[in-house]
């Protein structure tokens, strides 16, 4: 069974980032994924996303300026319970079968460590995931989420901040562009904080 998944991996296995052999051409600019992480080779990261140690991201899309804790999983396999057996032999396309639904990470999310983000959740920009979560639901923008399952906490902003923020954009600029941008927003968000 595990030949029939090799192609679907990039396994990252070298001693430094420099000596990582990337297969997946599906990475942005600045991306880095650290080592023992599994990247499936439909799987999709933004621009400068960190994804740390040991994680597993199958059939999943990162936005930009994402950072990923050790240990992440986002989009594990999902046997079906309404077959007769859930056991992986008897599926012809073993890997479609489980990754039949897409993850969906927006961008600037960060996601702590030892986390699980099932297959299907979107997980919307700005959003925060606690370490050691189980997301089993989709997570709006600028949420605050944790625990098993993962609940709401709270918002990072209210909602006026937070559409001044989504209005930029600015994690669709380069990270020269996108820092500019940030200080810029970071003194329009202190200036409403302090009203």
């Amino acid at each position: 069974m595990l030949s029939r998944l090799k192609k679907y991996f990039s396994v990252l296995t070298g001693k430094n980032k420099k000596e990582e052999k990337k297969v997946n051409t599906n990475l942005s600019v600045g991306v880095e994924i650290m080592q023992g992480s599994l990247f499936s080779a439909d799987s999709f990261a933004g621009m400068h996303t960190y994804i740390g140690y040991n994680c597993f991201v199958t059939k999943s899309k990162i936005g930009a300026y994402c950072s990923i804790g050790n240990n992440v999983a986002i989009g594990d396999g999902e046997h079906p319970l309404v077959k007769v057996s859930t056991s992986g032999v008897f599926y012809t396309d073993i890997y479609n079968t489980l990754t039949a639904k897409e993850c969906i990470i927006e961008n600037d999310v960060w996601i702590g460590a030892q986390s699980i983000i099932r297959r299907g959740v979107t997980i919307g920009n700005g959003a925060v995931v606690g370490a050691n979560s189980f997301v089993n639901k989709d997570v709006p923008p600028f949420a605050i989420v944790g625990g098993s399952p993962a609940k709401i906490i709270r918002y990072r902003f209210n909602e006026q901040q937070i559409a001044i923020i989504t209005q930029s954009k600015w994690w669709e600029l380069d990270k020269e562009e996108a820092a500019k941008t940030v200080a810029i927003l970071q003194e329009q968000i202190n200036q409403l904080y302090s009203k």
